[in-house]
């Protein structure tokens, strides 16, 4: 009867276990996969000569957020304006946008003096889906 009861336990300890790993890896995959790269129909690049300038781009889709990364850990500051108007900001680059229902976004870059050509990202988001932007420009 010792016996019985002993490996009922082990087995229960066991189950109970491998029911914890289960459900801490779900949630793991759960939070992943909560974004996804999708076409917005924003273009994939964008290209500035030396001298800057100010570009408007346009989506399929309204977003809600446009952030501006380098993809090496630093990011771009949000402005909100008084014209009601978001800015992001980051090195050589800034981007504006209005509310939530906007499908437009204009795009801003200083002249180029550095010499060499420069790159920076724009990711803007749509709920759980987002597009990435290159932008680049001339040096």
């Amino acid at each position: 009867m010792k016996l019985r009861r002993g490996n009922f336990v082990i087995k229960h300890k066991m189950m109970k276990s491998i029911l914890i790993k289960t459900i801490l890896c779900s949630f793991l995959l759960l939070c992943v996969s909560c974004f996804k790269e999708v076409d917005l129909g924003f273009p994939q690049k964008i290209i500035f000569p030396k001298g800057g300038g100010e570009k408007i781009v346009t989506g399929k889709v309204s977003f809600g957020y446009a952030g501006i990364e380098d993809y090496r850990g630093n990011s771009g500051d949000i402005i909100r304006g008084e014209d009601g108007i978001t800015y992001t900001v980051y090195d050589w680059l800034s981007v504006g946008y209005g509310d939530f229902s906007n499908e437009e976004l204009k795009v801003y870059a200083t002249p180029n003096t550095t010499g060499k050509r420069r790159t920076l990202y724009i990711e803007v988001y749509s709920g759980p889906e987002y597009q990435v932007i290159t932008v680049k420009q001339d040096k």
